[in-house]
């Protein structure tokens, strides 16, 4: 005789000897095998969990397995509660009518399943459909899906039906998903949002998800259906193009659309930080020399090596921006006035001492600098102003220098 399997919880490991007594008597061969958490068991297996083992994040999974609570003191209220949370049934540790209820179980050796014409006709129709579609009762767990569901998965649909997301999903992606669908049964209607989701060849796939709560008669939730978009590739070219409005196609530097959107973001937080920020503004000394000795491709090469050495100069903290054609910002995170006008210092020093290589021939080329410390309070235009007017004293003054803005 094939045993039948039962899984138990931690609590009740004394308890069950009780109970494959009793059920030996009437002829039940049983494997009972011990589960620390109630996901150690396959879905649609029967648990005997006693109630001090169950955690809130359990809950979930309690549908998709014939869970069956055992609690110390029985009451009718209990019991509803469990149940409808997705538990199969609730009895006291006491309780012989559990022997019976599980001889009858164990007896069922085939689910009987009753399908109308209607759902053959329906499940013909989603599967037509190329795009996922998957439907739930109001506990969560799955109760149909097409084909293009099960392919995106790599889930067949014996699966899929009758288990819980957990069971299918990794538990942080599975967490995602169950929050959504809670808010969804909370508060009716329709639903879109954008998850990632894991494919069966291991992927991760942006997704968009479009669900609605279908309900019965008395308007109350039986579940959910909805319907699976592959976004990745659209998200990705809208980040490409993004990110090139915000790059300067020249030296791969961010451009000045980057700096204002970056700028009152930072300001924003120092309206709530003691840290400093500030902001040096460069200019290349004579940089009209180099495009008439090199040519306009010389002097792109030039902005390229400048960029890319003001780049490696830079800390962690700090970012650089091409604002014009030979001009850039250097945004200074907690950094005071005194400290950036050292670094400025110290920068046009290195530079000065730098050497390019353009058209195979040695260049050396010093910077003019302005900085200031930003006040969040102020208004913007008019430090930019400030500090741009530093940057031209620096450039009256003999060049290659830096021309601070003190408070």
């Amino acid at each position: 005789m094939i045993p039948s399997i039962l899984y138990f919880s931690p609590l009740l490991a004394s308890w069950k000897t009780q109970l494959d007594t009793r059920l030996s008597t009437y002829g039940k061969t049983i494997e009972w095998r011990a589960v620390q958490d109630i996901d150690q068991s396959p879905a649609l297996s029967t648990i005997l969990l006693a109630e001090n083992d169950i955690a809130v994040s359990d809950w979930p999974l309690l549908a998709s397995r014939k869970a069956i609570i055992i609690v110390d003191e029985w009451s009718l209220e209990s019991s509803v509660k469990w149940i409808q949370r997705g538990a199969e049934n609730c009895f006291a540790r006491d309780d012989e009518h559990l022997t019976a209820w599980l001889i009858s179980e164990l007896s069922k050796f085939v689910l009987n399943r009753f399908h109308r014409t209607e759902d053959d006709i329906l499940q013909v129709i989603i599967d037509a459909i190329p795009a996922p579609i998957f439907f739930k009762d109001h506990l969560h767990i799955y109760r149909g899906c097409n084909t293009a569901f099960c392919q995106f998965i790599g889930h067949s649909r014996e699966e899929v039906i009758g288990h819980s997301v957990y069971d299918i999903a990794p538990k942080h992606l599975a967490d995602k998903y169950y929050e959504a669908d809670c808010q969804l049964l909370a508060q009716g209607g329709t639903q879109r949002y954008e998850a990632e989701v894991l494919l069966c060849d291991g992927s991760l796939h942006e997704i968009e998800f479009n669900k609605a709560v279908f309900t019965g008669s008395k308007q109350q939730p039986l579940g959910q259906v909805g319907v699976m978009l592959d976004v990745t590739e659209r998200n990705q070219l809208i980040r490409q193009l993004d990110k090139a409005t915000r790059t300067d196609p020249l030296t791969g530097a961010s451009n000045r659309r980057e700096f204002n959107l970056i700028i009152h973001n930072e300001f924003e937080k120092r309206k709530h930080s003691e840290k400093k920020l500030s902001l040096m503004t460069l200019d290349v000394d004579f940089f009209k020399k180099i495009n008439d000795k090199f040519g306009h491709g010389g002097g792109d090469q030039a902005l390229q090596l400048i960029t890319n050495w003001l780049q490696s100069q830079l800390r962690s903290s700090d970012t650089l921006f091409r604002v014009g054609g030979e001009e850039f910002y250097i945004l200074m995170r907690d950094t005071d006035i005194q400290n950036a006008f050292k670094i400025a210092e110290q920068l046009c020093k290195d530079m000065a001492t730098h050497s390019f290589l353009i058209n195979q021939k040695t260049v050396h080329i010093t910077l003019s600098a302005g900085v200031i410390e930003l006040d969040p309070i102020a208004d913007l235009e008019d430090t930019l102003d400030m500090v741009d007017k530093a940057l031209y004293e620096a450039k009256s003054n003999g060049r290659n220098c830096v021309c601070p803005v003190y408070p």
